[in-house]
């Protein structure tokens, strides 16, 4: 009985912490995820790609914007992408974004394969490091337009 009481309390807690911390539902399936999120980093970081959405047949580039505690852009840092596919054991890539000043910073990756992809991106200020895992969706790419010439008269 106790023991129920103890994991009735931790989901609590985690639900508690996914809710206050928007964490997706996605990120649910691996906990290092939600501790990440949960931990009271000095930096943010958001994440777009170029093209949107990525496609697998085509060079990702990765861009990130990294803020600190007060909202405001962070440059001179080194910040580190390790990528890996969700949900197979490929092992991770590691990436180094180059920075673009005004907190950004990009890189390009061949994201191979259609499906969820996580974004380890870690940085370092202050001797201090800061981390945040980001999903991403790569998709097949859309499908070639054929055109045909019909015009026979």
């Amino acid at each position: 009985m106790r023991v129920r009481t103890i994991a009735i309390v931790v989901v609590g807690v985690l639900a508690f912490f996914a809710v206050t911390h928007n964490v997706r539902l996605a990120d649910l399936r691996d906990p290092r995820a939600l501790i990440l999120q949960m931990h009271n980093s000095p930096l943010r970081f958001a994440l777009t790609t170029e093209p949107k959405p990525p496609n697998y047949d085509t060079p990702v580039t990765l861009k990130v914007h990294v803020v600190d505690a007060a909202g405001k852009p962070a440059d001179r840092l080194t910040v580190d992408a390790y990528i890996s596919m969700s949900s197979m054991d490929h092992g991770r890539r590691l990436l180094t974004l180059r920075g673009k000043g005004n907190g950004d910073y990009e890189g390009r990756a061949d994201l191979d394969m259609e499906g969820t992809w996580d974004v380890d991106l870690t940085a370092m200020k202050d001797g201090i490091k800061s981390e945040q895992r980001i999903s991403i969706e790569v998709f097949a790419p859309p499908p070639q337009s054929t055109t045909h010439d019909d015009d026979d008269s």
